[in-house]
């Protein structure tokens, strides 16, 4: 399948929005659990999140690594409205470096990490490395038109 968009696109698309719908498999469970958070997104698509230690999104990471994250926006005319969906495998950060890079990633796009950096608090945080597997992207008028989907693959 050819691209209809280029990486470079999507990528402006993720950085002009901070907020993303995120889903993940809640084990204990067996359902799928979806929440609204913030995200960092790095040149090669990788995104970064963070939560409060030991929240259920965190607990649901350690025991399932899919993640599935989706990105939207809504405009006028609709039909050029977008969604930019990112797939692939989360993983808890633990090395200080890699804890560092996701705070970089998310200041200023999410007032915790804000907060956490100028209180000095991050360690009540946990973050979270979404490395994409896929990332679908589309316009709604492309839907409309019957095109598919712009697709990466990682």
């Amino acid at each position: 399948m050819s691209k209809i968009h280029d990486e470079k696109e999507i990528l402006l698309h993720l950085r002009e929005k901070e907020i993303a719908v995120v889903s993940t498999k809640d084990g204990k469970e067996n359902l799928l659990r979806s929440r609204v958070m913030y995200y960092g997104v790095d040149d090669r698509f990788v995104c970064y999140l963070m939560s409060l230690k030991r929240s259920p999104m965190i607990e649901q990471v350690n025991i399932e690594t899919g993640l599935s994250m989706l990105v939207y926006a809504l405009e006028d005319p609709f039909d050029r409205s977008w969604e930019v969906e990112i797939n692939g495998q989360a993983q808890t950060l633990t090395l200080q470096k890699e804890i560092n890079t996701a705070l970089l990633m998310l200041k200023g796009r999410n007032p915790f990490a804000d907060v956490a950096l100028e209180a000095g608090i991050p360690a009540q945080f946990d973050f979270v490395k979404l490395t994409p597997k896929f990332v679908r992207y589309r316009i709604y008028s492309e839907v409309l038109d019957q095109l598919p989907p712009t697709i990466l693959r990682f």
